[in-house]
């Protein structure tokens, strides 16, 4: 059994500087060592993937998607950002994979890198917010970009971009990747459906993580659309197997990835997200859901 993990995040030491010259914050990404691509912080992902038993991390950016001003700097860091994820899955290509990042909402600058992701990087497909500057980006404005998805049978990762969830008692911070994911992800689905995606582009392998916000505790009705649709979802859940048991009743195990969200899990706890993704999944290999259908 191959056990992979969808949800794992490296940023390039060289693209979050990119992004810090050209004025984003980063900070919230730098304060997490483990998660640059330096030799030594490449090695200690690997042992640390040895020690939870992962043989295979599929790497991400997010949730650092390029917002710059003027909008045609996002098409220079997203290559930054691709071009050296590219590298660091050549330091070990057997356990290493990687989903891009695009220069959105530009569609045409997104389609240009979209292709040298796919055929040049050979990136297993791409990671994007449920929402950018407003608008989801299920929206009909990319349906380009979902067409030369489907087409490479290209697998997309969702993840929250970090938006908070209306007026809060509590500090921002504690809101925005609490209540704030949980609402951005729920979102994600029901735009999935309302969008007919699983019919439109059935090929592309749509995987939701935190295993779809709060999307199964909806209607009945709108959890059978989910159960029926193509969406996947990853295990990450904030550490609370309940939600995951829910998600893995209502679309059955091969739906369910690992998702750890390293390396912000990472030590005794990456360990612990592992097993309760096992004792879901049972013995469902993930080489299945690696491969492009």
């Amino acid at each position: 059994m191959t056990v992979t993990d969808w949800h794992a995040h490296l940023w390039p030491r060289s693209y979050v500087d990119f992004l810090d010259a050209h004025g984003q914050d980063c900070r919230h990404q730098r304060g997490v060592p483990p998660g640059d691509d330096s030799p030594a912080m490449l090695r200690r992902r690997l042992q640390q993937m040895d020690d939870s038993g992962i043989d295979r991390q599929v790497l991400n950016a997010a949730a650092l998607y390029p917002g710059l001003a003027p909008p045609g700097r996002n098409a220079q860091a997203a290559r930054l950002a691709n071009e050296a994820m590219a590298e660091a899955v050549r330091a070990d290509p057997s356990r290493f994979a990687f989903l891009g990042i695009l220069p959105l909402p530009l569609v045409a600058d997104s389609l240009r890198e979209l292709d040298h992701l796919m055929n040049r990087l050979g990136a297993r497909g791409v990671v994007l917010p449920p929402a950018l500057h407003g608008t989801s980006t299920l929206d009909s404005h990319y349906d380009p970009l979902y067409a030369q998805l489907d087409r490479a049978r290209a697998a997309v990762l969702y993840h929250p971009a970090g938006s908070r969830a209306g007026p809060s008692l509590c500090p921002p911070d504690a809101v925005t990747w609490s209540v704030g994911a949980i609402a951005e992800q729920t979102t994600l689905v029901l735009d999935w459906l309302a969008a007919d995606m699983s019919d439109r582009f059935p090929c592309i392998r749509p995987i939701v993580s935190r295993a779809g916000g709060a999307c199964f505790l909806l209607d009945p009705e709108t959890v059978q659309g989910v159960a029926t649709s193509t969406l996947c979802f990853d295990s990450h859940t904030q550490g609370n197997p309940a939600a995951l048991h829910l998600a893995e009743r209502q679309v059955g195990r091969r739906r369910i990835l690992l998702g750890t969200d390293y390396p912000f899990v990472r030590d005794a706890r990456l360990a612990e997200a592992v097993r309760q993704f096992q004792a879901v999944a049972g013995d469902v290999s993930q080489a299945a859901h690696a491969s492009r259908r």
